[in-house]
């Protein structure tokens, strides 16, 4: 009798964690479509690096994903640091494109929500270890410009020098300025809150995450970055 309750208590937290991981993709979905055409416009701020001159900020959706990956890491975990970005990415790409280097793309949300579960595992979140939280966040954020932008450059959009790749992150500067700044924001107004209802057990129940399941999360990222590099030069 025990076993059998302790089996259906387990279906009801899948369940839990499987309507909520849903949820998650429904709003990242239906935010990134709505604001698509709705972005204002970047403001008339202009930096000069190298001779370059170009806007401070480069307004995308970025923040969106990026957020809602986090997230998944944070409370779902496992499976889902690349079930929720993928699924976003897949359905929006589907309707509002994209361009040949996607897999970097994906794997870089990827690599947020694997940044957030990494936070969940070592179980810092409460509001002491928010300062941790915001540089984890910072280095995701840093990792996912990184590795798009070098896939932009591996994919021939830059001459395949020196040169070329200093260029690409140079031109990247405005995107990632505002990748740092929107996604700062997003953490301060949800995540932060989150980590307070967390810490005062008013959020979602915790779910354990076997031994498998943490090591295919983690393989899943590496497999799509080797993937996006086999993408670009086969």
């Amino acid at each position: 009798m025990v076993k059998v309750l302790k089996m259906i208590g387990e279906i009801f937290k899948n369940k839990n964690r499987l309507m909520f991981a849903i949820l998650l993709i429904a709003i990242g979905s239906i935010i990134r479509i709505l604001l698509h055409n709705n972005l204002p416009g970047s403001p008339a701020i202009y930096i000069t690096i190298n001779n370059i001159t170009q806007p401070m900020f480069m307004l995308d959706l970025f923040f969106v994903v990026a957020i809602i990956s986090i997230i998944s890491g944070l409370l779902l975990g496992g499976y889902y640091t690349f079930i929720v970005p993928i699924s976003i990415m897949v359905i929006t790409d589907l309707i509002l494109g994209n361009n040949w280097i996607l897999l970097f793309t994906w794997s870089g949300f990827v690599i947020l929500g694997l940044v957030g579960y990494y936070l969940k595992a070592k179980n810092i979140l409460k509001i002491k270890y928010v300062p941790r939280v915001m540089g984890f966040g910072l280095g995701g954020i840093l990792l996912y410009d990184l590795w798009t932008n070098f896939g932009t450059w591996l994919g021939g959009w830059y001459t395949h020098t020196w040169e070329g790749l200093a260029l690409c992150y140079i031109k990247a500067l405005p995107f990632m300025f505002w990748h740092l700044l929107s996604t700062m924001l997003a953490i301060t107004l949800i995540i932060i809150p989150i980590i307070y209802l967390k810490e005062h057990n008013i959020t979602i129940p915790e779910f354990e995450i076997n031994t498998v399941e943490k090591k295919i999360s983690i393989a899943a990222p590496v497999v799509l970055m080797v993937l996006a590099i086999i993408s670009i030069i086969v």
